[in-house]
């Protein structure tokens, strides 16, 4: 089992040069969690379950921000903890920007900006229920500025469908 966990953990991390993409009606799974007041509380702790049938498929995973000018950050940082079928389990740290270094968004929008970010390509070690669980780590107790936040799920044909339009610039 420790080789599967090692194996999901190194597709995780494959997100460095992965390209842009955003998901629409032709995702697997797609869920947004929004949060009162805009403000990501430290207790608020997304969770995502879904089931995999298809371990052959890789799958695109793809983080998806709704914000505000108020976020006092350029980039954010979460928490993963990943629970597999069997019970067992990984942790993970993702790091995502939010704006550029001159202050602009990298999201679209009026006054909240959405921001779909492309994180990995990752092919899961065994059928059956995951459970993705995010925190926010800035260690801010009530982090201003975070309207939503969702994840996406898309099953690729091939490794190189995973992502089309542009380049990442998150990872």
């Amino acid at each position: 089992m420790k080789g599967f966990r090692q194996a999901f953990l190194a597709s995780f991390l494959l997100a460095s040069g992965l390209l842009f993409f955003s998901c629409t009606a032709s995702c697997d799974y797609e869920e947004h969690v929004s949060f009162q007041g805009e403000a990501w509380d430290i207790g608020d702790e997304p969770v995502f379950v879904f089931e995999i049938k298809d371990t052959s498929t890789p799958y695109a995973l793809g983080l998806n921000f709704r914000y505000t000018d108020t976020f006092p950050y350029q980039d954010i940082y979460l928490f993963l903890q990943t629970t597999f079928p069997d019970g067992s389990g990984s942790q993970d740290t993702l790091h995502c920007f939010l704006f550029e270094a001159d202050g602009k968004p990298l999201g679209k929008g009026r006054r909240v900006k959405e921001l779909d970010v492309p994180y990995s390509l990752l092919r899961f070690p065994m059928p059956g229920k995951y459970t993705l669980r995010y925190t926010q780590g800035l260690r801010t107790d009530r982090l201003k500025g975070v309207a939503s936040f969702g994840m996406s799920l898309k099953k690729t044909e091939t490794d190189k469908q995973a992502f089309a339009h542009g380049k990442q610039k998150n990872g």
